[in-house]
């Protein structure tokens, strides 16, 4: 829970008299994101920011569970995702509960829910919203802009809410820091348990001269250092700016081939959130939260022939817990149960990326494959 302390933190020192994170001063969240930190201060009172952290995040799961199945009256996809992500959240661990990331995903699931019910323009203010908190919502905002056709009022769901959330900011002061979020990531390094960063972990475990793990003060958080790092770094985000447009371009392919709106969204949100996890540089095990929303739509929406990620994404959660934090000090002294099961962790990353794309591909060629739309509601 290291970053919730963080997270208190950052309070303390706008309430000494520092500019206000993501407004007045540049920030590493969109500043939507002080919100539910603010409220887990408020609920945890005198017991601290933990306390109320944990309050506040059970409380948002609590209720996008039960929009899930309905108060209890749902039907048993809706039952089968809700339990789906229960499991996952418990193999998972701390890093589920314990980071931002966890307030984006139940927004983002009650988003989910919206667009289930043909709500669209809700939907779109959910995932908006949530991309606002922690900016991987927008592969679901994607995803549910390209696969329905009220693309007019998704369109104003959007925009509306961007633009209530920017006038808020100047309101309060704000400046160029309003999109800091967006840049601050460019000058980050490759911190260890990305994707990416595999070839260098064993490259220090094999004694590869001038190859290993460092502590980046400024950032918090471990990286890798050795030859072409800075370059590969570099060339990260357009690598998965292009992966992202490729998803999109399968996505639209489905759409216009007639394939099932559910299935379409599912996919693509199956396939874009892998997109952001494999490709980004910074793989931190909160990252793998995000696979929740894919996991809950590939059930939710009875996607045919969902167990090779189901069960990926399963495993997935499993080894992350593993590598962090129970063998986390391990992977800094790069030991080899640590790199065997980070190893297995981003191979399954990738595979299952694969085989996303390879699905969502498919639905151009088979179209109106009908499994959902009134049977999940």
């Amino acid at each position: 829970m290291n970053d919730v302390l963080l997270y208190g933190y950052w309070l303390q020192m706008m309430q000494a008299g520092d500019p206000i994170f993501g407004i007045q001063q540049n920030f590493v969240y969109p500043y939507v994101s002080l919100v539910p930190m603010f409220l887990a201060k408020l609920l945890g009172g005198a017991a601290g920011i933990l306390v109320g952290w944990s309050a506040l995040v059970a409380l948002l799961n609590f209720f996008a569970t039960a929009s899930l199945v309905k108060w209890g009256r749902g039907t048993a996809a809706g039952f089968a995702a809700a339990w789906a992500w229960v499991v996952f959240l418990f193999i998972l661990g701390p890093a589920g509960v314990g980071r931002i990331d966890a307030i984006a995903a139940s927004v983002a699931v009650l988003g989910l829910v919206a667009f289930a019910n043909g709500r669209v323009g809700m939907a779109m203010v959910a995932f908006t919203l949530g991309a606002w908190v922690k900016i991987w919502p927008i592969a679901l905002a994607a995803a549910a802009f390209i696969a329905d056709k009220k693309k007019k009022l998704m369109s104003t769901a959007t925009l509306i809410t961007v633009l209530c959330v920017l006038l808020f900011a100047l309101l309060a002061g704000g400046n160029s820091s309003v999109l800091s979020f967006i840049f601050t990531q460019g000058g980050r390094g490759i911190q260890i348990e990305s994707p990416m960063a595999m070839f260098w972990i064993w490259a220090a475990k094999l004694g590869v001269p001038d190859v290993g793990i460092y502590y980046d003060k400024e950032i918090i958080t471990n990286q890798v250092y050795g030859a072409l790092v800075d370059e590969v770094s570099a060339l990260s985000t357009l690598v998965l700016i292009g992966a992202l447009l490729i998803t999109m371009t399968l996505t639209w392919r489905a759409s216009r081939a007639g394939a099932d709106r559910n299935q379409i969204f599912a996919l693509s949100a199956l396939t874009g959130v892998l997109d952001l996890i494999v490709f980004n540089k910074v793989g931190s095990p909160q990252f793998m939260a995000w696979l929740a929303l894919p996991l809950i739509a590939l059930i939710f929406f009875k996607v045919n022939k969902s167990w090779f990620a189901l069960t990926s994404i399963f495993a997935i959660g499993a080894l992350t817990n593993l590598v962090y934090p129970i063998f986390y000090m391990d992977l800094m002294g790069l030991g080899g149960w640590s790199i065997a099961l980070l190893t297995v962790r981003n191979v399954l990353l990738v595979a299952l990326l694969v085989h996303a794309n390879i699905r969502l591909g498919a639905l151009s060629n088979a179209p109106k494959i009908q499994t959902t739309n009134q049977a999940a509601l």
